[in-house]
């Protein structure tokens, strides 16, 4: 389940942990034409480039930033500086002032929510708008493959700022997340997998304390 490196169906899937926060970036490439995404934008660029050179076969043309923290993002220039070609940059509408701090071209940014789907050659990556710890957060599902970002972890969700964002984020969860198949594997932005079913199981333990959410927030476990 925590493999760097796996291949499902046409595609090829592989994992680097970066500083600053031991976040989780990866490298999806159809194995057909060799085009490739990348997944978030760490600042940890000296090891980014190290990960990039020895997976230079693929064509990247494509970064996913599952949302604006600057763990997650504050890396884009100098990737794109070190890819040197044109690279699109996929955000929640609602994260994208960031890109503005970060003097990102407009004419190279689009938004989850204009199209809720991309092709990696024949493979249908899908957008689940999942706001709450950040309010553009976004879920990339790929295959069996959830990418959560920040919004879901083994034993609990994304850290939140107020309980507002909070009882957003559960309801996102549940909603979103939470009706996928229980076998489909969850990567998070940080740390290790887990499934749909555990969390399933998880949050259903959460549920059934019959907690009163309306002061909840923070870093909240499901147990």
């Amino acid at each position: 389940m925590n493999k760097q490196t796996f291949e499902q169906n046409d595609l090829f899937y592989t994992k680097n942990i970066v500083d600053p926060l031991f976040n989780n970036i990866w490298l999806i490439g159809s194995k057909k034409t060799k085009n490739a995404i990348l997944l978030d934008a760490p600042p940890d660029i000296n090891n980014i480039k190290k990960f990039l050179i020895n997976n230079n076969q693929w064509n990247i043309n494509s970064i996913f930033i599952t949302h604006n923290h600057y763990d997650h993002i504050d890396g884009l220039k100098d990737i794109i500086s070190f890819l040197n070609k044109e690279i699109i940059i996929w955000i929640g509408i609602n994260d994208s002032d960031k890109l503005k701090e970060l003097k990102i071209n407009p004419k190279y940014i689009k938004y989850y929510e204009n199209s809720k789907q991309y092709k990696l050659n024949q493979t249908i990556i899908q957008f689940i708008s999942t706001p709450g710890h950040t309010p553009g957060s976004t879920c990339i599902l790929i295959e069996d493959n959830l990418f959560s970002g920040d919004t879901l972890f083994p034993g609990g969700p994304g850290r939140t700022q107020d309980s507002k964002s909070f009882k957003i984020l559960i309801d996102n969860i549940e909603k979103k997340l939470l009706n996928l198949s229980e076998h489909i594997i969850v990567h998070p932005g940080h740390g290790n997998d887990t499934t749909i079913k555990n969390s399933l199981n998880e949050f259903q333990i959460f549920k059934s304390k019959n907690l009163n959410i309306d002061n909840l927030s923070g870093n909240i476990t499901w147990q």
